[in-house]
């Protein structure tokens, strides 16, 4: 059913419309299949729950144009904004923000032809600017679901903490540790205290007291090391339950996605998501 219901969506946005895309590797299905089926579990099972009056809310935090191209297959995809324009029941809000404007436009049009158009916005500048205005159009009483996903560690600490306060807000963030952290820590990162890494994790994150603890520092240790320091920050502003799945290419690990919520059902609707492949088959690991 899992595969069925992605393949139906895809099979909407097969047709170039001349709208621009975002270029992607084929390892990106996997990520918006696993939020995908996430948003599905998430909508069918708390949409008109009354302990959320104002409802199940959406935040995407790099929207993109709303439709990704694979480079090698040309297979086009159904971006995350179009996953939540068409979950199961309808969500109370889909709060897009995306840099670049053209994008942003694209986005804006693409959803504007989806069932979910009248409960739409698109903010067009970077979230970490934008923040205040994303949190401003959440209805109160919401339960959200923020997707936040960057090309490398392009989102601030500062802009999670202030997502986190409006309450229930679960998250899953794209965490670059293969591709950015591991190649970048010693030579770019660790001597500058106002690097894109130190924002990302956050004031008061003393990863370099973890470092320097770290007597093996094979890839698979350092980002290891990076999760806890990561989970232990989220921890600090009210998330108590985690997941996470690594993401890989044709030569190994990418990244993580990393899941946080501050509710154990929303681990379970997690992990319950990653569960199955695209090909419908169940997961061992």
């Amino acid at each position: 059913m899992a595969q069925l219901e992605w393949s139906r969506l895809c099979e909407r946005y097969t047709t170039d419309d001349h709208r621009p895309t975002r270029s992607v590797g084929g390892w990106t299905e996997d990520k918006l299949f696993f939020w995908h089926r996430y948003v599905q579990i998430t909508a069918t099972a708390m949409v008109g729950n009354p302990r959320f009056p104002g409802g199940v809310a959406y935040v995407d935090l790099f929207a993109g144009p709303g439709v990704c191209v694979v480079r090698d297959t040309l297979k086009r995809l159904p971006g995350s904004p179009l996953i939540a324009a068409y979950a199961p029941k309808p969500l109370s809000r889909i709060i897009a923000c995306e840099l670049d404007k053209a994008n942003a436009a694209a986005c804006e049009e693409r959803l504007a032809e989806t069932p979910a158009a009248d409960r739409c916005v698109v903010l067009a500048g970077d979230c970490n600017t934008q923040v205040d205005r994303v949190i401003h159009e959440l209805p109160k009483s919401c339960l959200g679901l923020a997707f936040i996903d960057p090309e490398a560690l392009h989102v601030k600490f500062e802009t999670i903490r202030a997502l986190s306060a409006v309450g229930a807000m679960d998250l899953l963030v794209l965490f670059a540790d293969a591709f950015d952290v591991v190649r970048n820590v010693e030579e770019y990162y660790l001597k500058n205290p106002q690097s894109p890494l130190d924002r990302f994790l956050g004031e008061g994150s003393d990863w370099r007291t973890d470092w320097s603890s770290l007597l093996d520092r094979s890839a698979s240790k350092v980002r290891d090391l990076f999760l806890n320091v990561y989970r232990r920050q989220l921890k600090r502003i009210g998330y108590s339950h985690f997941g996470d799945q690594q993401i890989s290419g044709p030569s190994g690990p990418l990244y993580r996605l990393v899941y946080a919520s501050k509710s154990a059902l929303g681990l379970k609707f997690w992990e319950e998501a990653k569960s199955k492949t695209r090909d419908g088959q169940s997961r061992l690991w």
